[in-house]
C-alpha cells in the first residue's frame, strides 16, 4: 500500500460517544487494573456527532459507523437521537459494541427502531463465576437474559437485523469454555470471536516473529477514531490520544484523513517499514491482526462451523 492508494474517505468511523463505563473489567486497557494512562471521562457533545454525520451524509462511499469507544455506549444520554439521525443515512452500516448490562426493553426498542444494523456483545464465557470475576460489576445471568430478549424481539419482527456478534476475551482461565460459547451464541449470530488475550497496556499478539512479513497497518488507511471531545486519534489502539491527528470541530474528517501531517508521517514510515521510532506503533502487532493463519471446518452440537484463525482472534461462522 502506498500514499497514492489512500482512499479519499475512511471506511470505518468510530464515534466514541462516551469513555465512561459501568464495568471495571480487570484487563480493560482503559478502565482496568494497573492502567497508567489518563484521560478525562466525559460525554460527546451534540455538535460533534451532528457535524460528523452531516459530513458523512455527503460521501459517495459506504462507511461502517461504530458508536462505541473506551466506554459503554448505552450510558450515553443522546444515543437514541444519534442513532435516529445516523439511521437515516443509507450508506452507513451502523452499530456498536456493548457489555449488555444496560440492555433493557427501552434500549431494545431503540435498537430495533433506530436503523441499527448490528450489535456486538462483549461477553467473556458461559460460566457466571469466571465471567463476573473478570468483568467486575457484571452479572452474566442478567446479560444473557437481556440478549435473549433482543433476539426474541428481533424474531417477532421476522427480521435479520440487527446482525449480532459475540466476542469473548481468551483469558487462559476460560479458554476451555470456547466450544460451549460458540454453541450457545453462533446459532443466532453472524459470527463469534475469541480474541487473543492481551495484558493491560500490551499491543503484542505474538512472542516470536511471525511467518508473514511486515506490512503497513491497514488501520491507518481505513479508520477515523473520533473521541468524545472531537479529537481524532491515530487509530483504535490510541485509546489515550497519545498521537492526535486533528479535531473534527476544527477540520472535516476528510481533511484530517487525507492531510494530517502526523498521519502522513506515520503512513510513510509504515510504507518504508520504519516504525521503531513511532510511539504506539513500535510495540504494536495489530498491523498483522487480520492475516489469516489457518481455516478449517468442524461440527459443534450438530452445527457445521468454519473456524478462521489469525494472531488476534479465532473467528467462527456457520457453514
Amino acid at each position: 500500500m502506498s500514499a497514492q492508494e489512500i482512499i479519499r474517505y475512511p471506511s470505518e468511523i468510530i464515534l466514541e460517544v462516551t469513555n465512561a463505563c459501568n464495568l471495571r473489567c480487570r484487563s480493560c486497557h482503559f478502565h482496568g487494573q494497573g492502567v497508567t494512562g489518563k484521560r478525562s471521562i466525559g460525554f460527546m457533545k451534540t455538535d460533534i456527532w451532528a457535524k460528523s454525520l452531516k459530513e458523512i451524509r455527503k460521501w459517495s462511499s459506504p462507511v461502517t459507523l461504530m458508536t462505541h469507544g473506551a466506554g459503554e455506549p448505552l450510558l450515553y444520554p443522546e444515543l437514541q437521537a444519534l442513532l435516529t439521525q445516523a439511521g437515516k443515512i443509507s450508506s452507513l452500516d451502523l452499530g456498536f459494541m456493548t457489555n449488555g448490562m444496560l440492555l433493557d426493553d427501552d434500549c431494545i426498542q431503540m435498537i430495533l427502531d433506530g436503523g441499527v444494523k448490528w450489535v456486538a456483545f462483549s461477553i467473556d464465557g458461559v460460566n457466571p463465576t469466571t465471567h463476573d470475576y473478570f468483568r467486575v460489576n457484571a452479572d452474566l445471568h442478567r446479560i444473557e437474559s437481556n440478549v435473549q430478549r433482543l433476539i426474541a424481539a428481533r424474531s417477532r419482527r421476522e427480521s435479520s437485523v440487527p446482525r449480532l456478534y459475540f466476542n469473548m476475551v481468551g483469558y487462559p482461565e476460560i479458554l476451555e469454555q470456547t466450544a460451549a460459547y460458540v454453541e450457545k451464541w453462533l446459532p443466532c449470530a453472524e459470527q463469534v470471536t475469541i480474541a487473543t488475550f492481551r495484558p493491560v497496556g500490551s499491543r503484542k499478539l505474538w512472542k516470536y516473529p511471525p511467518s508473514f512479513r511486515f506490512r503497513p497497518c491497514p488501520l491507518l488507511y481505513r479508520q477515523a477514531v473520533i473521541s468524545n471531545t472531537g479529537e481524532v486519534g491515530l487509530c483504535c489502539e490510541d485509546i489515550f490520544l497519545d498521537v492526535p491527528v486533528g479535531n473534527v470541530l476544527n477540520n472535516s474528517i476528510e481533511d484530517i484523513f487525507n492531510n494530517s501531517e502526523t498521519l502522513k508521517r506515520y503512513r510513510t514510515a509504515h510504507e518504508h517499514g520504519n516504525i521503531d521510532d513511532l510511539p504506539l506503533c513500535r510495540d504494536c502487532h495489530v498491523w498483522g491482526a487480520d492475516i489469516e493463519l489457518e481455516r478449517k471446518t468442524m461440527v459443534l452440537n450438530n452445527m457445521p462451523v468454519e473456524e478462521m484463525t489469525t494472531s488476534a482472534y479465532r473467528l467462527y461462522r456457520k457453514q
